[in-house]
């Protein structure tokens, strides 16, 4: 099932072209959940992407991420459900399986888990990304904006914020042998549930591949 419909993607692309980013100021009663639309520029030994994405991410541990090719068509899924993330081509039906963290440095170069990326996406980090061994340690300005995080060679920086109450707009990282940067070009706070989103039984009509094999039909996918 798709992320985002066509008309929605079309929006976000529109919304990302006005002359003005939108003011952004999270819930006071916490962010649970975001999604929107992003492009990322990676380059280095463990990743080489260029490209946009859709994502919607909702603790704890669920994730979905449709990454598009230029006209605006999904070209292959992840999928978090928790312990486990599902890397998937549609258009081929097929699918390979991994670890949260492994899939995402699969994609970015950098290990991170679905809780940690909507600490990055929201500008609030929770006790449950903070409060574990080998945690981020944050930089934050005089107005609390989490400006940095650094974890394990791992450098994150927010080099531009959407106005409103310190969510990252641009975000740059960078580790010995890879570096990038994602922007942000549309997000939504705590958007309306949609369990199915995240739910997998339609893989039972897929064929499962390693993981190699996965990135080589992406990697050829039209």
């Amino acid at each position: 099932m798709a992320l985002a419909s066509g008309a929605v993607v079309a929006a976000a692309i529109l919304s990302s072209c006005a002359r003005r980013p939108p003011v952004l100021v999270p819930p006071a009663s916490g962010v649970e959940a975001v999604a929107g639309f992003a492009a990322a520029t990676v380059r280095g030994e463990a990743a080489d992407i260029k490209g946009k994405f859709a994502f919607l991410f909702r603790r704890p541990g669920l994730g979905r991420v449709e990454v598009l090719d230029p006209l605006g068509r999904a070209v292959y899924d992840m999928i978090f459900t928790g312990e486990t993330a599902y890397l998937v081509v549609p258009r081929r039906k097929v699918y390979a399986e991994d670890r949260p963290e492994a899939m995402v440095e699969r994609f970015l170069g950098f290990a991170l888990g679905p809780g940690e990326i909507l600490g990055l996406l929201s500008g609030q980090w929770s006790g449950q990304e903070l409060d574990v061994p080998n945690a981020w340690t944050l930089r934050r300005d005089g107005q609390e904006r989490v400006l940095r995080g650094e974890r394990n060679g791992l450098v994150f920086e927010v080099t531009e914020f959407f106005p409103g109450a310190g969510v990252p707009r641009t975000v740059v990282f960078s580790r010995p042998g890879t570096s990038g940067r994602v922007k942000i070009l549309s997000l939504e706070f705590n958007p309306a549930a949609r369990p199915e989103a995240f739910e997998t039984p339609f893989l039972k009509t897929f064929v499962r591949k390693s993981i190699e094999d996965i990135q080589e039909i992406r990697d050829d996918a039209p």
